[in-house]
C-alpha cells in the first residue's frame, strides 16, 4: 500500500502566511487581504519582517523569503500574495 504525498497548495500556504501576519500584526486591522504588501500595507518594520521570515520557516523548513523580499520590497510588489506563490514553488514536487 502507496501513501500518497501532499504538499500544499497556493490556498493552503495563503492561510498560514494570512494567519501569521495577523498575529504579527497584533489581530488590529481588518481582515488581511492577499494583495497587501508587508511593508506599505501592514507597514512591517524590521522586527516584525524578522517574526514573519521565522515564523515561515517554522511552518515550512527550508524555505527562506529573504532573497524574494529584497526583490519586491522596493516597489511594494512584497505582497502576501506573492509570497505565497513563491512559497508554493519550493513546496511543490520537483518534476
Amino acid at each position: 500500500m502507496t501513501h500518497a504525498v501532499t504538499f500544499p497548495s497556493k490556498a493552503d500556504v495563503a492561510q498560514h502566511v494570512i494567519a501569521l501576519c495577523q498575529t504579527i500584526h497584533g489581530n488590529k486591522t481588518p481582515p488581511i487581504a492577499m494583495d497587501v504588501s508587508l511593508t506599505r500595507t501592514l507597514a512591517f518594520d524590521s522586527l516584525k519582517l524578522v517574526q514573519f521570515f521565522a515564523g515561515v520557516e517554522q511552518l515550512y523548513p527550508g524555505i527562506a523569503l529573504e532573497d524574494w523580499f529584497v526583490e519586491h520590497s522596493a516597489d511594494g510588489r512584497d505582497t502576501l500574495d506573492s509570497a505565497a506563490a513563491y512559497m508554493t514553488r519550493f513546496l511543490a514536487p520537483s518534476s
